[in-house]
């Protein structure tokens, strides 16, 4: 019972550190390094390391704060399982890729120097330096592609780390360059493809919804309405969550208003209302400013 508390506990004190980074990510690496619960699974002390490479590389640009951390993880006893190991070997590799150190990615096997890749292109996008980060996903994808039985956890960090460079990339609006733009429609088309190879219905859902909101950003209408359709398909086919057709909805809806459709952008933000009635508590707090927001353009 008191090792089911230390994993809880872990678990919370990470999901904790995820949902602040983005906004205090200084706070949070002080946190990380002055009250960190004890990981108490090869799987806790994996996404450890993930988060510390994450939080202190990408979002801190501190490389070496990066390294001391992962090297004092050597020394946690749960170090000698696999899945620990192969997370260190890619954590550094991520942050000597970066750096440009030579022979960045000799120690490593099988897709660990694809996921080390995708994990750099990540860190180079945060540090402004677009050209890298898309010459690094695009190397990755080609270790992949000639990896005898590639499989789903193979595919999967690069699907993650595709989508969240789209949505990176989404989110700077107006402030996004012609070249930001043709990245953005790469990396969502990328996570779509690597989905597709690692996830479920779910995944390839969103990434359809990804598609749509980052092709109607770009003024492609007609694509948009493509993946936004694709996007409700898969939701009807698999009787999705309330949740899952709300943002369909709210796709469709985006859509038809930058076509200037309004009785198809009335249909859609009606469902998306009936949807928003059938969530949860959380989610329905959580939604609620897309439902205002689609609303508005009626």
């Amino acid at each position: 019972m008191a090792t089911n508390r230390r994993i809880a506990a872990f678990d919370r004190f990470l999901a904790r550190c995820w949902n602040d980074h983005a906004g205090r990510p200084e706070a949070v690496a002080r946190r990380l390094r002055l009250r960190t619960p004890p990981p108490q699974q090869p799987q806790q002390l994996a996404a450890l390391i993930r988060f510390v490479v994450h939080l202190l590389a990408e979002h801190l640009g501190r490389f070496d704060d990066a390294r001391w951390r992962l090297e004092a993880l050597r020394t946690h006893p749960l170090t000698a399982d696999g899945v620990v190991q192969s997370s260190l070997r890619v954590g550094m590799a991520t942050l000597d890729v970066c750096e440009d150190r030579a022979d960045a990615l000799a120690p490593l096997q099988g897709s660990e120097a694809a996921h080390a890749e995708a994990g750099a292109a990540s860190v180079c996008l945060a540090r402004a330096q677009l050209p890298r980060a898309l010459a690094m996903i695009d190397s990755a994808a080609a270790r992949l592609a000639v990896l005898p039985a590639a499989g789903p956890g193979d595919h999967r960090p690069l699907a993650a780390v595709c989508n969240n460079m789209a949505w990176e990339l989404h989110g700077r609006g107006d402030r996004r360059s012609a070249d930001e733009t043709d990245a953005m429609l790469h990396m969502a088309a990328a996570s779509r493809e690597h989905w597709s190879r690692a996830g479920t219905w779910l995944h390839i859902e969103r990434a359809e919804y990804c598609l749509a909101r980052t092709h109607l950003a770009a003024g492609l209408h007609d694509d948009a309405w493509r993946h936004a359709a694709q996007c409700l398909a898969v939701c009807l086919r698999h009787q999705a969550p309330p949740l899952e057709r709300f943002y369909a909805h709210e796709a469709m809806a985006r859509v038809h208003h930058a076509r200037r459709e309004a009785a198809e952008l009335a249909h859609h933000a009606q469902a998306m209302r009936e949807a928003h009635a059938a969530m949860a508590a959380d989610d329905r707090a959580a939604s609620r400013e897309e439902l205002d927001a689609v609303i508005a353009l009626q």
